[in-house]
């Protein structure tokens, strides 16, 4: 399983839609479909039940000059998304990005 965890300036832990999607290893051609049910879809933060949002939960990915849309997505919404699939590796998919955002938190420390 390769998910990178990104962490930006501001130390926030993101992955990109696409690793995400192939790590759940979903078929690639619903790959444009459930992004768009992923982005409108409600999800339980910790702040209560909502929609995700924009610059707060996902980002457009800019990748000039390629047809695939990407998006960054906030590692709490990426393991919500995980766990709300139909794929057999979400649990895994979610325990991972946990362990990973724990290792990348535990290193910005220092």
């Amino acid at each position: 399983m390769d998910i990178n965890v990104i962490v930006s300036k501001h130390g926030t832990q993101v992955v990109t839609a696409t690793q995400l999607h192939m790590a759940l290893q979903l078929p690639t051609p619903h790959y444009p479909r459930n992004l768009r049910r992923w982005l409108k879809d409600a999800y339980e933060f910790s702040d209560g039940i909502r929609r995700a949002e924009a610059l707060r939960d996902f980002a457009r990915r800019p990748r000039p000059g390629e047809p695939i849309e990407d998006y960054y997505l906030s590692v709490d919404l990426a393991k919500l998304i995980a766990l709300r699939t139909n794929s057999k590796e979400k649990v895994k998919v979610a325990k991972y990005l946990e362990q990973k955002s724990k290792r990348a938190e535990q290193l910005s420390l220092f």
